[in-house]
């Protein structure tokens, strides 16, 4: 069957990073930061630093950070107890996604289990992210498949299949998820050099920080 466009790109790339990383011999490092930040919505946040969320009230980032068991709260722009009533499922899910970037992927995941409605693409594949961070890796691919059935264009989840795969040794389905993305991005994007980056260091045996 013809490659499309996209997959000759991507062939074509990834066999020269591929090269490239053979020639220099230098570890690729992954950004959890970056690696984290899946709600698939650039662009339509306002982009703050991390551990702080623009405030619409006050026109500015503010710092969110709370102390352990303590949630912000959107509604009233303060620190609650993680178990308020008040905490709206977009609260327990940045929550949970802040708690992931600082590498506290149990405390993520209680989190994302208490959002009333998990049938978000970005809320499975954000427990399919931790849970592949805690070490079951086959229930993290399960996950990420749960959110990909919702939303087959999101490239976020398909970066993370890869990386699942190839943490399994599965150089070959970690490419077919790198050939979604070329197609779904349609041109080059994040998601689709984390992966290429990945799949070239498993290949030539360089560590990737945070595996």
């Amino acid at each position: 069957m013809a490659r499309s466009f996209g997959q000759t790109i991507a062939f074509g790339a990834l066999a020269a990073l591929i090269a490239l990383a053979s020639a220099t011999s230098q570890a690729v490092a992954v950004e959890e930061m970056r690696q984290f930040n899946d709600d698939g919505k650039a662009g339509k946040t306002k982009s703050c630093p991390s551990g702080q969320r623009y405030s619409e009230k006050k026109h500015g980032c503010v710092r969110t950070s709370c102390g352990t068991g303590q949630v912000w709260s959107s509604g009233i722009e303060a620190c609650v107890d993680g178990n308020s009533a008040s905490l709206t499922d977009e609260d327990l899910y940045l929550a949970g996604r802040d708690l992931g970037q600082q590498a506290h992927y149990a405390e993520a995941l209680k989190l994302f289990f208490r959002v009333k409605n998990r049938e978000q693409a970005r809320v499975l594949n954000s427990i399919g992210y931790s849970t592949r961070k805690l070490g079951d890796v086959d229930k993290g691919i399960d996950y990420y498949h749960q959110a990909l059935a919702i939303d087959p264009n999101f490239t976020k989840a398909r970066q993370y299949l890869g990386e699942a795969y190839l943490q399994k040794g599965d150089v070959a389905k970690a490419k077919e998820q790198l050939m979604e993305i070329a197609d779904r991005c349609g041109g080059p994007c994040d998601d689709y050099e984390l992966l290429v980056k990945a799949i070239a260091a498993h290949v030539t045996g360089e560590p990737i920080v945070g595996w």
